[in-house]
């Protein structure tokens, strides 16, 4: 069976197995799916399937329950569900079925499911075999016929096998998502420990040495995009300047799109601190809200196209596409600032001591471990990074970390404790300088509102 065929079965079931209280349902939504768009889209499509079945389970629990054992829909819609803008991607019919399966080295990955707009794709797919329990794609995407695409970064996180999970691709400004496409997927696998099992290493509590992954499975799909699936985004070109926390941004645009929002920023080259995150929020003119991050941002806010601490930033949020009436109101609430010239900490290793940390961070421990260094600190602010990915040594080489893990705890007080170890290799220096993430978080006593239309 195919999956179109597939899909029309799911589509019978839908229709003969639905409550009484809810006889209709699908061709209501069929209708209306017919009114909202240009064409001639059959609800027999799989965005329209899972448009049905959202409408009925925001409709009856009952109906819900009934169509749990119907396989995909439910997939489809908890895959989705905490993304409010890929949610209302599916219940206007913005997914374009791929239905593609290769299988390679005993490995099987079935390419489900497409939503995309111009700037962003969100592919949906299960892989599983080869006695693996856990999986991690590694996505690479090109032109039709191999050619390099430049102008983007993906979102990616491990699945567990046959389950429905997801990777991003995101086109930072001036690159657009391609009408064509190479996907080349590199898939590594773990295998959990059994329960009698040792653990290969004792020391689990320390990071482990940096190592490329395994590739356990390699593959190549060759992909259409197809343009009734999508819509084109707007973009409301501002160019104001506010003031928050004494520092002046420079607010440039909104470009809303489908399945995602993005607001850019620019900030003044006099200001006396980088603005390294804003806590923000949307409003639109019927009440709705509308949070920073997106299922793109991989749990981040923003992305930076400038050098440095400098340039444009990119803040995501979800989309008021489908739901939102301007005019719009931006509401920033929370800035989080690295003050200029004080952006290194120094830790004397041989003294435990550390110069520089932020208010609310110490430094735990300064432990040689053979040739190398492992370092702890602490820090109050549980969401936020203390430092970025660079340290330097003594005679100024900046070098990468490759190597971290953190710690969470709650304290007797109630407050949580957030603990990051960072293992520094073959590193024979008495002294270490770590670059911070931060210096200072604030909380603006009054909003930053600025109104979009």
């Amino acid at each position: 069976m195919n999956r179109k065929e597939e899909y029309q079965q799911l589509l019978s079931q839908l229709e003969q197995e639905t409550p009484a209280a809810l006889e209709g349902c699908v061709e209501r939504a069929r209708q209306k799916a017919r009114r909202r768009r240009g064409w001639q889209t059959s609800l027999t499509s799989l965005g329209g399937v899972a448009a049905a079945f959202a409408l009925m389970v925001n409709l009856s629990t009952p109906f819900a329950l009934a169509c749990a054992r119907i396989p995909g829909l439910r997939e489809l819609t908890a895959a989705v569900a905490l993304s409010p803008s890929l949610k209302a991607a599916v219940e206007n019919d913005f997914v374009q079925p791929i239905g593609q399966r290769q299988t390679a080295d005993g490995i099987t990955l079935d390419l489900e499911y497409l939503i995309f707009d111009r700037a962003q794709l969100h592919f949906f797919f299960t892989v599983e075999g080869g006695g693996y329990d856990s999986f991690h794609i590694y996505p690479i995407i090109s032109g039709p016929d191999g050619e390099e695409l430049k102008g983007y970064s993906v979102s990616s996180f491990t699945s567990s096998s046959g389950d429905l999970s997801d990777f991003s691709v995101d086109f930072q400004e001036g690159f657009q998502v391609p009408q064509a496409l190479r996907l080349t997927c590199k898939v590594t696998g773990r295998k959990e420990q059994g329960v009698n099992e040792a653990p290969a290493d004792a020391s689990l509590h320390s990071p482990a040495p940096h190592r490329e992954p395994e590739i356990i499975a390699q593959f190549t799909f060759d992909l259409e995009l197809d343009p009734r699936f999508t819509a084109p985004g707007k973009t409301f070109a501002l160019q104001e300047w506010v003031t928050v926390d004494s520092q002046r941004l420079l607010i440039e645009s909104l470009e809303v799109n489908p399945t995602h929002a993005r607001l850019s920023v620019r900030f003044d080259p006099d200001n006396t601190a980088w603005c390294q995150g804003l806590d923000f929020y949307l409003t639109d003119a019927r009440g709705n809200r509308y949070d920073t991050g997106s299922r793109a941002s991989s749990g981040s806010n923003f992305l930076s196209s400038g050098s440095d601490q400098e340039g444009d930033i990119i803040y995501y949020l979800e989309s008021p596409h489908f739901t939102g009436k301007a005019p719009y109101t931006l509401h920033i609430t929370q800035a989080t600032w690295l003050d200029k010239g004080r952006d290194w900490v120094r830790v004397e290793l041989d003294r435990g001591t550390a110069q520089g940390l932020p208010e609310g961070a110490e430094l735990v421990s300064a432990q040689r471990q053979g040739e190398d260094v492992l370092l702890s600190f602490s820090s109050s602010y549980h969401q936020k990074q203390l430092f970025s990915w660079t340290y330097r040594t003594p005679g100024g080489e900046e070098l990468s970390l490759h190597s971290a893990s953190t710690i969470t705890r709650e304290r007797e007080d109630g407050t949580v404790l957030h603990t990051d170890e960072f293992l520094l290799p073959n590193y024979p220096w008495s002294t270490v300088e770590v670059r911070l993430y931060y210096t200072r978080i604030v909380s603006l006593p009054q909003e930053v509102t600025l109104e979009i239309k």
